[in-house]
C-alpha cells in the first residue's frame, strides 16, 4: 500500500485538470488503485473506484477538489483507509449502507443529524479511544459551538459560521479571544463533521468550503494589550523626564559594571566607556520612541527596510505581511533618528544587509521579550512608578500625532494600520497637520539624550 498522503496526482496536475479537462474525463493515479479525479460542470471530484466481492463496480465520492491541497490529502487517506477495508474483507459501500440504514423515518434521520445528537453518540464512542476520553474536545465543541448543538450537521450554513466566529470572538469574561483558539475551536468541529461524513452520518462536510476570516487588526491589538488599553495616552512630562533619565542612568550602570568585571578577573571584556551605543537596547529604544514601531517589527527590521542614505523606513508590518493586501510603513527619519542609527550602524561595522538589531550571541533574531528586562531597569533607574510597560511608547506615538491635528489617515499610516478604525475610536479625532512635522515632535521628547549621544561620538 502507499505511504500516507501518497499519490502520483501533483496539486497543479489536479488544478489544470479541473480547470482544463472536458466534463467526465478521468485523472487517474498510478500509487492507489482506483483512485482517481473525475471532472464535472462546476470543477472536480475526487473518488474511489473498486470491485466489491460479488464482482459489482462500486465508485465512492471522497469530496470535491477545492484548492488541491488539504482536500486531495484528505481523499488520499480516505482512499487509503477504504482499500485498507477491503484488504480486511469489507466493503466500504455495505459498511456505509448499514450506518444509514440505522435511520428509518425522516425524524430519525434529523434527530441522528443534529450536532449534539452525534458528538454525544458516535463521536463520542469515537473520542473514547484517547487519554481523556476525549473528554476535552467533547467539551470544547460543545462550549464552542453551544447555539449550533440542535441544528442538523449537513444544515449548517457558512452564514452561520461566519456568525459564530463574530460571536466567538469576545469571551465570556469580555476579553477578545485570541484568533488562534477560534482556528483551534473551528478545527475541532471540522473534525467531528469530517468523521460524520466518514461514516455515512452526513453526506457533505458543511464548512468544505468556509474559512474563517484573518483577526482583525484592532482585536489583535487589543487583546494583546489586554487592560493595557487604559495605556492609549501620551506619557506624561514626568515620565518623559524620567524614562530620559533612566536611559542615561541605565547605560553609566552597563558601563560601570563593565569595568568592575575587568578589574576583577575579566580583562578580555572588551570596554563599552568609548562606545556610542554601549547595548543594543539604546538604539533599539530610540527607533521605538521615534518610529512607533511595533517591537516584533524592529527585531525583524534589516538594513534594506532601514535606508540611512535616503533617511527612510519602509517595512511591511509582521502582523500584515501575510494578508493579500498588506499595510505598509513608509517613515521619513530626520537629521537627529537617522544620526542614531547611523552611529549604531558603524557600530556594528556598516553591514550590507541583515538585522539592524540581531543577537549579540548568535547574530539572529533576538527572543520577541528581549528588550523587558532593560526597560524595566531603565523605569527604575529613572524613577518611573507609572503602570507603563515598552509598548506605551507606541501609545505615546499615536496619541501625540493625534494631539497635535495630524490628519486620521496619516495616523494610521504612519501607526501601520490598515485602516483609521483603531485610531478613530481610542484616540480621537484628528486635525489637519503635516505627517514629517509630526514626527519631528515625537524626535523631540527625547533630544536630550540623541545630543550626549551625538557628543559621545564626537569624542571617539
Amino acid at each position: 500500500m502507499a505511504k500516507t498522503g501518497d499519490t502520483s496526482i501533483t496539486k497543479t496536475q489536479a488544478v489544470n485538470f479541473a480547470r482544463d479537462a472536458t466534463n467526465m474525463a478521468e485523472l487517474s493515479c498510478d500509487k492507489i488503485k482506483g483512485f482517481h479525479l473525475v471532472k464535472t460542470q462546476k470543477g472536480a471530484t475526487w473518488r474511489l473506484r473498486y470491485t466489491d466481492f460479488s464482482g459489482k463496480r462500486r465508485k465512492l465520492s471522497l469530496g470535491k477538489l477545492v484548492d488541491g491541497t488539504s482536500d486531495r490529502m484528505r481523499a488520499v487517506d480516505l482512499a487509503q483507509e477504504y482499500r485498507g477495508e477491503l484488504s480486511k474483507g469489507k466493503d466500504p459501500v455495505a459498511e456505509i449502507t448499514k450506518l444509514k440504514a440505522k435511520f428509518k423515518t425522516d425524524s430519525e434521520l434529523r434527530e441522528s443529524r443534529l450536532l449534539r445528537t452525534y458528538l454525544e453518540g458516535a463521536y463520542k464512542k469515537h473520542q473514547a479511544k484517547k487519554k481523556d476520553g476525549g473528554r476535552h474536545t467533547l467539551d470544547l465543541i460543545s462550549r464552542a459551538f453551544s447555539d449550533l448543538l440542535d441544528t442538523p450537521m449537513d444544515a449548517i450554513t457558512k452564514k452561520d459560521l461566519a456568525n459564530w466566529q463574530e460571536k466567538y470572538r469576545i469571551g465570556n469574561d469580555g476579553k477578545i479571544r485570541a484568533h488562534s483558539t477560534t482556528m483551534r475551536s473551528f478545527s475541532a468541529l471540522r473534525t467531528l463533521l469530517r468523521h460524520a461524513v466518514q461514516h455515512g452520518a452526513i453526506d457533505v462536510d458543511p464548512t468544505t468550503n468556509f474559512k474563517l476570516s484573518s483577526e482583525a487588526d484592532e482585536d489583535k491589538e487589543k487583546r494583546l494589550n489586554g487592560d493595557a488599553l487604559v495605556k492609549r495616552r501620551m506619557l506624561t512630562a514626568e515620565e518623559l523626564t524620567g524614562i530620559s533619565q533612566g536611559i542615561a542612568l541605565y547605560k553609566a550602570d552597563l558601563i560601570s559594571k563593565r569595568e568592575n568585571s575587568r578589574k576583577h578577573g575579566q580583562a578580555n571584556l572588551p570596554s563599552l566607556e568609548h562606545l556610542v551605543h554601549p547595548h543594543w537596547f539604546f538604539p533599539f529604544f530610540r527607533l521605538a520612541a521615534y518610529t512607533g514601531m511595533r517591537p516584533g517589527d524592529l527585531y525583524s527590521l534589516n538594513w534594506q527596510e532601514l535606508n540611512l542614505t535616503f533617511s527612510r523606513l519602509v517595512k511591511v508590518p509582521n502582523k500584515t505581511r501575510h494578508h493579500g493586501n498588506p499595510s505598509k510603513l513608509d517613515l521619513p527619519l530626520d537629521q537627529n533618528i537617522t544620526e542614531v542609527m547611523d552611529s549604531w550602524h558603524k557600530q556594528l561595522g556598516s553591514p550590507v544587509n541583515g538585522l539592524v538589531f540581531p543577537s549579540p550571541v548568535n547574530g539572529n533574531k533576538m527572543d520577541k521579550k528581549a528588550h523587558i528586562r532593560h526597560w524595566k531597569s531603565v523605569l527604575q533607574l529613572g524613577g518611573v512608578t507609572s503602570d507603563i510597560d515598552f509598548y506605551s511608547l507606541r501609545h505615546h506615538y499615536i496619541s501625540k500625532l493625534v494631539a497635535n491635528s495630524v490628519p486620521l489617515f496619516t495616523v494610521a499610516r504612519l501607526a501601520g494600520h490598515k485602516s483609521t478604525k483603531m485610531i478613530e475610536e481610542h484616540y480621537g479625532h484628528l486635525a489637519p497637520h503635516a505627517a514629517a512635522e509630526a514626527l519631528s515632535l515625537i524626535s523631540g521628547d527625547f533630544v536630550n539624550e540623541i545630543l550626549e549621544e551625538r557628543t559621545n561620538e564626537k569624542r571617539l
